[in-house]
């Protein structure tokens, strides 16, 4: 009796660890792809990096040069406001 408890014991003992092993072989698999995926990607990130950078440098030139077509024209409203400003002040009545 004895005999046949330790038996089943062993042999319950002995299929945990096959079932542990079979996950850690399915995780490992897992792991492998993951990896693989990441590699792919980060390729492509560095493949991409050259073209981000021209459009960058791109976008910063067009900002660059609507700041430097606008700045003139800002300039003239702002004068504009001012002037109007000063015109309302004249016809407000004094405190």
């Amino acid at each position: 009796m004895m005999f046949k408890q330790l038996t089943a014991y062993w042999r319950h003992f002995f299929k945990q660890i096959e079932l542990n092993f079979r996950q850690l072989i399915n995780q490992i698999s897992q792991l492998k792809q993951a990896i693989a995926s990441l590699k792919a990607s980060s390729s492509q990130l560095q493949a991409s990096l050259p073209q981000l950078e021209s459009l960058q440098d791109d976008i910063e030139r067009s900002v660059a040069k609507f700041e430097f077509k606008t700045q003139p024209r800002l300039e003239r409203i702002q004068q504009h406001l001012d002037h109007i400003q000063a015109e309302l002040n004249k016809y407000q009545p004094k405190k």
